[in-house]
């Protein structure tokens, strides 16, 4: 598995990129459209999305914001993307038309250089899948696990048991044509003794002996989930930004 080439592929799907445009240019700005396979967010408007990865924008923008986006980031390092006065910027244009960036986040990918060891777990661990995923347990318990999305459902989980009592859960939502995204919880009580590194390791090799890529997504500032992240094989790939309409108070 060649993982950037997958990575670009689905993220070509998401922004309605071809592969000349991709071949031709490091910002990639295309006009808003939805894909079959694209990853898409439950909420999330088409009107606005940018990928930035390896130095490079995948950017969509609907027609009303299409000039605006031309002129703001044809010539922009896309490196300083998310520097915040970009984003403020980027907000107030947004606000015009009835939007808002929704979030921001930094996403990991398998570090297809990282040293193989094998982890041990002091509990019994269950595998679930695809319609056996709803048994584990109450989705708001593990709410970043089993999120229960209609637009990214769960399709596989890894739990961890104390006396029948589910303690911890990874768990992958299908949520494009090539990626899988890998969430986790752990109940309090259980933090900090290696269970998160255990359960998001052994799914994300899972999820690659599936042929599929997995991927881990967190906020900037949480730094324990990007430990997890890493401690489980992954390293930093891209941010992301999406949007959404303002909902009317």
């Amino acid at each position: 598995m060649n993982i950037e080439e997958m990575a670009r592929a689905q993220f070509r799907l998401d922004t309605n990129c071809s592969e000349e445009c991709e071949n031709n240019y490091r910002i990639m700005i295309n006009p808003s459209k939805r894909l079959s396979g694209a990853r898409i967010f439950e909420g999330m408007s088409d009107d606005f999305r940018a990928v930035i990865f390896k130095g490079d924008a995948y950017i969509m923008a609907s027609e009303r914001l299409m000039e605006w986006t031309k002129k703001s980031y044809e010539k922009y390092k896309p490196e300083w993307f998310c520097e915040f006065g970009n984003l403020r910027r980027l907000d107030k244009k947004l606000m015009e038309s009835g939007l808002k960036i929704h979030d921001t986040h930094i996403y990991f990918l398998p570090d297809e250089y990282a040293e193989e060891y094998e982890l041990e777990c002091p509990y019994e661990v269950r595998w679930y899948e695809d319609d056996a995923v709803k048994e584990v347990t109450d989705h708001k318990v593990f709410p970043h696990a089993l999120p229960e999305s209609k637009t990214q459902p769960d399709r596989l989980a890894v739990a961890a048991f104390d006396e029948g009592r589910p303690i911890a859960v990874a768990g992958a939502s299908d949520d494009g044509k090539y990626m899988w995204q890998i969430g986790i919880d752990v109940l309090p009580e259980y933090e900090h003794h290696g269970l998160a590194v255990f359960l998001v390791d052994s799914l994300k090799k899972k999820i690659l002996e599936k042929g599929i890529l997995p991927y881990y997504g967190t906020s900037e500032s949480h730094s324990l989930s990007q430990d997890v992240a890493i401690r489980s094989g992954f390293l930093p790939a891209w941010a992301e930004i999406f949007v959404k309409k303002i909902e009317k108070t």
